[in-house]
């Protein structure tokens, strides 16, 4: 249990996971003095900015507030669609350990050797606690009213409420029963983002080019270094979310057709370390956050993690013409990739980091900012030709109606097996 909630926190923290106090310790107690101080007819040199943020002008200096935004509806679909992904991989290891447990009872009967039933039962156990864990995160218990004689109703077949003795009760004169919620409360509030000021004349400018959509400039950040930088991990985040390497695109590499940059990357990765098994169920599935389940346990990376993410980006941008100005209206801005998670793709550190504007403190090497700020360079300078369109690729990833049959189906199994 305690397993699958660090991988589903780890999965969803960059976006879904509000933190229990948005800013760090030092920030609070600037915060704290500042309405010590303000409080004690300070007001003068302890105000706000037209932003809303907190002035001072004795040592000179503003502190930035954070906003607080509710989960938006996407978000809350992404949750839901990752717990759904879980549970699907969770039911297929379980059906696969109960194969493994039937057979060792077999070879028990026949040879008396028992270790492998002992040791089979327990996985399956292990794992029916982690598929109850990633139905119902948290659970609590709710009282059930004693009914009277005449309220039961003997017409329902499953008449569920209890009658006892309240005179002989010793539990406090209550019947008790399980409830589950389907998620912990902190990925059912919202999370913290930092307002950004941005220059209106070039905002507008920006708006009208995009033609009315909203601004990109919105969501630049400013890195220690001075650089304008674009920092991303989800799709659905803001308007950057296309940078990400889990963006919805169908295209050609080589012999084989991917849904996404994530899945030509791991595919190739497992082929790499000779993982054959592991890169052909990689193309069974089109969800980005059921590839990091399944590539979780793999640490090692390509020899050529950057050049392997050139070779990808370059594909996608030879072939998919709307992404191109797209990523050309991003200007000289650094891309960076906040991926928690080691190793060299991203920076080593989630979007809500403090350390995340410091390149200093950054953990990894940023491999997929980097291979799109060199793709933005070759398209400003024209020399990423169009790629010959492939059309019949010898392996191709399951396509849309696939993989919601293949969801529907582990569904379906998953509340058959909880019923028996």
């Amino acid at each position: 249990m305690a397993e699958t909630e660090e991988i589903v926190a780890a999965a969803l923290a960059p976006v879904l996971e509000a933190p229990k106090d948005p800013y760090d310790k030092p920030v609070l107690e600037s915060i704290r003095k500042f309405f010590q101080k303000r409080a004690k007819s300070s007001i003068g040199s302890y105000d706000y900015t037209p932003g809303g943020n907190l002035k001072i002008k004795n040592p000179a200096g503003t502190i930035q507030l954070k906003r607080f935004l509710p989960l938006e509806p996407s978000e809350r679909a992404a949750l839901e669609e990752y717990r759904l992904e879980a549970l699907a991989e969770l039911q297929e290891q379980y059906e696969a350990e109960r194969i493994t447990l039937s057979e060792a009872w077999a070879t028990y009967k026949s040879t008396g050797a028992i270790r492998g039933v002992l040791a089979a039962n327990q996985r399956v156990a292990e794992l029916d606690v982690r598929i109850s864990a990633a139905r119902s995160a948290v659970r609590n218990i709710v009282p059930i009213d004693n009914p009277r004689t005449k309220d039961i109703l003997l017409s329902e077949r499953y008449e569920e409420r209890k009658i006892y003795d309240q005179s002989k009760d010793p539990w406090d004169k209550e019947i008790m029963r399980l409830f589950f919620y389907d998620f912990k409360p902190e990925h059912d509030q919202g999370k913290y983002v930092i307002d950004q000021e941005v220059d209106a004349t070039a905002a507008a400018v920006a708006e009208e080019a995009a033609g009315g959509e909203p601004s990109e400039l919105t969501f630049r950040q400013t890195l220690k270094d001075g650089r304008k930088a674009r920092i991303f991990f989800e799709t659905n985040s803001d308007v950057n979310g296309f940078l990400s390497p889990r963006w919805p695109v169908t295209f050609t590499m080589g012999d084989t057709q991917y849904s996404s940059a994530v899945q030509a990357y791991e595919v190739e990765r497992a082929k790499e370390l000779g993982l054959e098994e592991l890169r052909k169920s990689l193309l069974k599935t089109r969800a980005p956050r059921t590839i990091a389940l399944m590539m979780r346990k793999v640490a090692a990376h390509p020899v050529n993690a950057k050049g392997l993410w050139l070779k990808i980006f370059t594909e996608i941008y030879q072939q998919t013409e709307t992404l191109k100005a797209r990523l050309l209206a991003t200007g000289t801005d650094a891309l960076v990739y906040a991926d928690v998670r080691e190793g060299p793709s991203g920076i080593g550190l989630a979007e809500k980091d403090s350390g995340v504007f410091d390149p200093a403190k950054w953990k990894g090497e940023n491999a997929v900012g980097v291979a799109l700020e060199t793709v933005r360079t070759q398209l400003r300078e024209g020399n990423l030709s169009d790629a010959p369109v492939n059309s019949a690729p010898k392996e191709a990833v399951i396509t849309e109606d696939e993989q919601e049959k293949a969801k529907v189906g582990a569904i379906i199994n998953s509340r058959r097996n909880s019923f028996r």
